[in-house]
């Protein structure tokens, strides 16, 4: 039911080049981060250029109230199902810079489109007019103008010449370096050539509306941004707490408001507290007023604002379901051949966990599993 209801909205932006948010609502261990990793399978299977964040607490990653953390691990953990492909089935968001690889890749068909081929030499004057011609073809069908446009201009002129370091430069200023901030020279450089400020949160709603017309340009999709664990948030000081509310709902605007961006899906998940506690969104009403919308909350609505994952437990059936494929996955693992036997002890632990807890959580069934599964390869 949830992924047919996602399977729809996707295709519904992809037609209406429209863009959307969604929250997941669920306890520790319900499977919010398994229904990412199914998000990223299904946007894959059309094309979708996806990137997945994860918040972190206080000094231990990517931080919400960092505006520039945030927009940087979006840019930096783009992933396409073709990169994954050549990655030989790695989707570790980060591993590869996604965009970076994005922008190769545009630079790649740019040396096609001028000679035909891809490897090889290429007359620098020959290339200079494809990416000139380019660059008026998507100002002009995808309004794409500038320091962004010119960016990706200086980019791939920088790739043309060979100017490595100036190449460098571009890339840290589309993952939201302030790369001004060194002066002298690198500033005088940017200016002159059309890139007058860093991406900050005051040009964010039109730097991302950028990066999405490129990627439809470029033919994908559209774009799917993962935004996990926002529960930890609630450890922030108030201050980070309410710049972080700050960003989120500035993130939300730049997604689903006019003039935002296009073909874009935008998933934020938070356990129950995130919703409901003191600390919680509802400390800002301007984030709150977005999120929790007058609707009936007891009914399950796949296509709702906020996805509760308490509305869609799980049954026996389910559980028994996710044993097979775990037992599937553990002999390919560890060489052997579970038998009806261990069946029928997975049959028994489900029975006796589901017995003393009714809400079992499909992390602690896994682990619960694996650790028969274990027992069993074991004797």
């Amino acid at each position: 039911m949830l992924f047919r209801a996602a399977t729809d909205s996707l295709e519904e932006l992809e037609i209406s080049n429209g863009s959307c948010v969604r929250w997941l609502k669920g306890r520790y261990g319900q499977g919010k981060t398994h229904f990412f990793a199914r998000l990223i399978e299904l946007a894959f299977s059309r094309d979708w250029v996806t990137s997945y964040v994860q918040v972190s607490g206080r000094g231990e990653g990517v931080e919400l109230h960092r505006f520039e953390q945030i927009y940087a691990a979006i840019v930096r953990n783009c992933l396409t199902r073709d990169l994954v492909a050549e990655q030989r089935g790695s989707v570790d968001p980060g591993r590869v810079p996604g965009w970076d690889w994005i922008l190769d890749n545009w630079f790649s068909e740019l040396r096609k489109l001028a000679v035909g081929r891809t490897t090889g030499d290429v007359p620098s004057f020959k290339m200079r007019d494809t990416v000139e011609q380019t660059m008026t073809g998507i100002r002009r069908r995808w309004s794409l103008q500038g320091s962004f446009a010119e960016a990706l201009r200086q980019y791939a002129i920088a790739r043309i010449d060979g100017e490595e370091e100036w190449d460098q430069l571009l890339l840290s200023w589309f993952s939201a370096e302030d790369v001004h901030s060194r002066g002298g020279d690198v500033r005088t450089r940017l200016r002159q050539t059309g890139i007058r400020e860093p991406i900050k949160r005051q040009n964010a709603k039109e730097m991302l509306r950028s990066l999405s017309s490129f990627l439809s340009y470029r033919g994908y999709g559209g774009i799917l941004i993962l935004l996990d664990e926002v529960e930890n948030v609630l450890q922030e000081t108030p201050s980070a707490r309410r710049t972080a509310y700050t960003v989120l709902r500035e993130l939300i605007d730049n997604v689903d408001d006019r003039h935002g961006m296009t073909r874009a899906a935008f998933y934020i998940s938070g356990t129950p507290d995130l919703f409901d506690g003191e600390k919680g969104v509802t400390e800002y009403e301007a984030l709150a007023a977005r999120i929790l919308l007058p609707s009936d909350l007891s009914r399950p609505n796949p296509a709702a604002s906020v996805i509760d994952f308490s509305l869609y437990p799980l049954d026996a059936a389910a559980f028994a379901a996710i044993g097979e494929k775990i037992s599937q996955i553990h002999a390919i693992a560890k060489e052997w051949s579970p038998d009806g036997v261990v069946k029928k002890k997975l049959d028994e632990r489900l029975a006796r966990l589901l017995k003393r807890n009714p809400d079992l959580n499909p992390r602690a069934w896994v682990r619960s599993a694996v650790e028969v599964l274990d027992e069993c390869a074991g004797s």
